[in-house]
């Protein structure tokens, strides 16, 4: 049967008051109350209502002072007996402070179970760890129960689970966003697990790294021993985009390669060096993109680096970029006086060595002036010069195979005096290097070929008082040092074999005279 709403609250009401009074009165009263209490559960409650005046036209006098002793002495008898005299009375004493009943439902229910909302608000979860691609992240937790385990949830910004365990190492893949974990764990004196989210940390940033050509992170080229190896051909467009990985998105700049040159930036800035002056001739770098593109000429084993930076993290790529020599245009001849080469007694200050190009014209170094565009290979009457030419591209570089083992092609060399000697080096014509002896004074034409190319040019041979020497003696045979020497001296000359040798070399094979010649061009240009 449905129980009316009011009807059940009113019990409750008047239950609950019966437990407060007699928890905070006594034994006494609370037998009293009981009894009173049981009352307003009769049906009989509304024929009590309508009773109460009856006593009052009774026929004995009552006097005025009647109530004092029903107050102290009928009360704790009516209880059993008389329901309806007492009634009217001492109800409405315990029944009043029904009131409060609202605060006294929520404590009974509060008692048994400890306030974990209260509790969880203690309990803090933080992380430790920089926000960094590669680093781990840790939880920190407070004010749960630490003899429990506890459970972990570690997500991204947009709620996706990365990890469930005590630690997690940030992914490439979280660049850019933000991570919290979640720990859920008990609480002291708690029955129920609480969980506890930390803040989230700054977005996730990345170290810059730069990136190979397939697009992964690559180690190549961040050694000054080992540089990244970048391949160009004279008189052809290059371009190379420098790429890498990182978060802010890293800015591109060039730097140098070696610290020394750094340093003398740094002591003589009214030089006004930069970076930009490692790269050859035609070749620009663009920072905003990291692109390096254009055209180089000079066949040359360029060296300079890169950095990336990603807000306060820098990397940097070393580079040397290998501009190789175009299809063969000429023959380009190096020439010098023999003496004045390995002759120790000569004043290398004055010694000159002539660059001859395929179209004929020259270029002096050496001597004086040190570099100049022009003059006329020059030597006094008997003297003899040392010839070496090679095939060049059309921007001069010396075309070939230049490594040291490969076999060096001995040029053909013709004059239009008949009376000239022409003959290899007997030291040194097999790194391709021919003497020509000059018996008379005039100007002497020469030409130089190799393959289907060739070059001419004019010698001054100048006059001297003493007579001119028709037809040098072999050099082995002039020497006037015993054969079985063994201490490095050249037997013809007895100047130093490993001082003169490398510099003879180093400038008339391989192309080392041609590019020092236009490294000095370069300079002086700029200059």
């Amino acid at each position: 049967m449905h129980r009316s709403t009011s009807a059940v609250r009113r019990a409750c009401a008047v239950g609950t008051t019966v437990a407060l009074v007699g928890l905070t009165t006594g034994l006494g009263i609370m037998t009293a109350t009981a009894a009173s209490a049981a009352e307003p559960l009769d049906t009989t409650q509304p024929v009590v209502t309508e009773e109460t005046p009856a006593p009052a036209p009774s026929d004995e006098p009552t006097p005025s002072d009647s109530p004092a002793p029903a107050d102290e002495t009928p009360a704790p008898q009516v209880p059993a007996d008389e329901p309806t005299t007492p009634a009217t009375t001492e109800p409405a004493a315990p029944v009043s402070p029904a009131a409060p009943a609202p605060e006294a439902t929520a404590k009974p229910d509060a008692t048994p179970t400890p306030d974990v909302t209260v509790q969880a608000e203690d309990a803090t979860v933080t992380i430790t760890g920089k926000p960094k691609v590669g680093s781990l992240l840790s939880a920190v937790t407070t004010g749960f129960d630490s003899d429990l385990g506890y459970t972990y949830a570690w997500k991204d910004a947009n709620g996706l689970v990365l990890s469930k365990t005590a630690t997690y190492q940030v992914d490439p893949t979280d660049v850019r966003t933000t991570i919290t974990v979640a720990v859920t764990g008990t609480l002291p004196g708690a029955t129920e697990t609480t969980t506890v989210t930390s803040e989230a940390t700054a977005p996730v940033t990345q170290d810059p790294a730069f990136l190979a050509a397939d697009g992964t992170p690559t180690t190549e080229g961040t050694s000054r021993r080992h540089p990244l190896q970048l391949t160009a051909t004279a008189g052809d467009a290059f371009s190379h985009v420098f790429r890498a990985q990182g978060s802010p998105t890293p800015t591109y700049a060039l730097a140098w390669f070696d610290p020394d040159d750094a340093e003398l930036a740094e002591e003589y800035p009214e030089d006004d060096w930069s970076p930009a002056d490692q790269l050859p001739e035609g070749l620009a770098f663009d920072a905003s993109t990291g692109e390096l593109s254009g055209t180089a000429t000079d066949a040359y084993d360029w060296e300079f680096a890169v950095t990336a930076t990603s807000g306060t993290e820098s990397v940097t790529q070393y580079v040397q970029l290998n501009v190789e020599a175009g299809a063969p245009a000429g023959i380009m001849v190096y020439t010098t006086d023999r003496a004045g080469l390995f002759d120790e007694d000569e004043d290398f200050d004055d010694r000159k060595i002539w660059i001859v190009q395929p179209d004929g014209s020259v270029i002096t170094l050496g001597g004086p002036v040190g570099y100049a565009e022009g003059g006329r290979p020059t030597i006094k009457q008997g003297g003899t010069l040392i010839v070496a030419g090679g095939l060049v591209d059309r921007w001069g570089n010396l075309a070939g195979d230049l490594d040291e083992d490969a076999p060096v092609l001995l040029p053909t060399v013709s004059s239009d005096v008949a009376s000239d000697v022409i003959a290899p080096d007997a030291e040194y014509g097999d790194a391709g290097i021919v003497n020509v002896t000059f018996p008379h004074a005039s100007v002497h034409h020469l030409t130089v070929s190799s393959g289907d190319f060739s070059t001419a040019f004019a010698v001054d041979v100048q006059p001297t008082a003493v007579a001119p020497v028709v037809a040098p003696k072999p050099v082995p045979a002039a020497a006037p040092v015993t054969p079985v020497n063994t201490g490095g001296q050249l037997a013809y000359t007895g100047s130093d074999a490993t001082g003169a040798l490398p510099w003879a070399l180093g400038l008339l094979v391989a192309g080392a005279g041609l590019v020092g010649a236009r490294a000095l061009r370069r300079r002086h240009t700029q200059r």
